[in-house]
């Protein structure tokens, strides 16, 4: 049926209308949800009339929504090259430079489009966005301010200049308690956490200072943990930490690089070590994310290297987010030998394991979040099989 499906489409050309071949275009991507279908009536009706520019804007909305931005932006400097002020091609444009993260150049588009529609709501407030982007603050409340000035009812200029101010807050601190309640054999363990972030022109920079009670016995972990931008699209992970407790490592340090994709996928690959007083121990992670929607859906999977022969484990998240970034609630699962969350000697002992768990964020206001998770996970050892449920609560406060 499927190599059929092109010829099927070109033999009707003759007897379905151009604006036809787009209602049914239209009704394949938005009904079906099948974009190849939808082009292929698109393409069918443009070949009859290739200056229809709505249907070759829409064909380049098909494109930029799977990620394939080169195409996307082809179709619509066609458009713009035939019609400059093409009110539609000039928003698909923007678009298309905001979702690919090409901020400058998504700001020139913008300053082209204001010189055809000055005073166009839409066009100013992608104009603030992409100068948000580009950390352009004082630009952007500019342009906020001028949007209010022409639309004072405008609440997404309101909502964006509140934005705006949170971003100028650089500084997050973050208090979190956690608390391990075993089946059986252990007493509870109790760990704090403060944090203090600063977000800077190449990336964020992180502070922690962590403290464990377990097995009656008190220990601290100093950490530095950054996330240095390296070129578009390509950014890292640097963390290290220190300890002169056994309860934590002696010295840790963790490297990750993160690559966005096409489509909206992300792939990490990455490094953890772990010096401890009797062991050392390296554990390479590899992970893909796919950003849906409101959706965030991760695999990730930690290798460790022995001479017994490696360890490995799998561990799945699905996180669904809300009205910004800050809000979400997700489901984590993982199983395996190797540990997601290697912290501890024993985990290293470690023969077989499950775990499950739910976690969340919520903004209280602008200033403050809240947010924590609850799970639990069933580890097996040479001698015992341990049975834990874990819960955590932080609440983080930005200035």
């Amino acid at each position: 049926m499927l190599s059929v499906f092109p010829s099927a489409v070109i033999a009707q050309n003759e007897e379905l209308t151009v604006d036809r071949q787009f209602e049914l275009a239209r009704q394949a991507a938005f009904e079906e949800e099948n974009y190849d279908k939808a082009r292929k009536y698109a393409y069918a009706a443009l070949e009859i009339s290739p200056d229809y520019h709505g249907i070759r804007v829409f064909v380049a909305r098909l494109y930029a929504w799977e990620g394939n931005y080169r195409k996307a932006r082809e179709e619509l400097h066609y458009v713009l090259d035939k019609d400059p002020d093409n009110h539609e091609a000039l928003s698909a444009r923007l678009d298309v430079a905001s979702w690919s993260e090409n901020y400058r150049e998504g700001l020139e588009w913008a300053e082209q489009a204001l010189q055809h529609f000055p005073q166009e709501e839409d066009f100013l407030l992608a104009k603030a966005r992409l100068q948000q982007n580009l950390e352009m603050a004082e630009d952007a409340e500019q342009t906020y301010l001028n949007i209010l000035d022409l639309y004072p009812g405008s609440q997404k200029a309101r909502q964006g200049l509140q934005s705006l101010n949170l971003k100028q807050m650089k500084y997050q601190a973050t208090l979190s308690y956690r608390h391990d309640r075993f089946s059986e054999i252990f007493e509870p363990w109790n760990f704090w956490e403060v944090q203090l972030s600063r977000q800077t022109t190449i990336g964020s920079v992180i502070g922690r200072v962590q403290y464990a009670n377990r097995f009656s016995t008190n220990g601290v972990q100093v950490n530095a943990d950054a996330y240095p931008s390296i070129t578009e699209g390509l950014y890292s992970y640097v963390s290290a930490g220190f300890s002169n407790s056994f309860v934590y490592p002696d010295f840790r340090l963790g490297l990750s690089l993160y690559k966005t994709l096409p489509s909206s996928f992300e792939v990490e690959g990455g490094f953890r070590y772990l010096n401890f007083s009797s062991s050392n121990t390296s554990i390479y992670i590899l992970a893909l994310s796919k950003y849906w929607g409101n959706y965030l859906f991760t695999g990730r999977t930690y290798i460790v290297p022995s001479s017994a022969g490696n360890s490995q484990s799998l561990s799945l998240l699905t996180r669904r987010y809300f009205s910004d970034a800050q809000t979400y609630l997700g489901i984590r699962g993982g199983f395996g030998t190797a540990s997601a969350d290697f912290q501890f000697s024993q985990d290293i002992q470690r023969l077989d394991s499950w775990s499950f768990s739910v976690e969340g964020q919520y903004p209280i206001n602008r200033r403050f979040n809240i947010g924590g998770n609850a799970g639990f996970d069933s580890e097996e050892f040479a001698n015992f099989t341990r049975d834990r449920f874990s819960f955590k609560l932080y609440l983080s406060y930005r200035f």
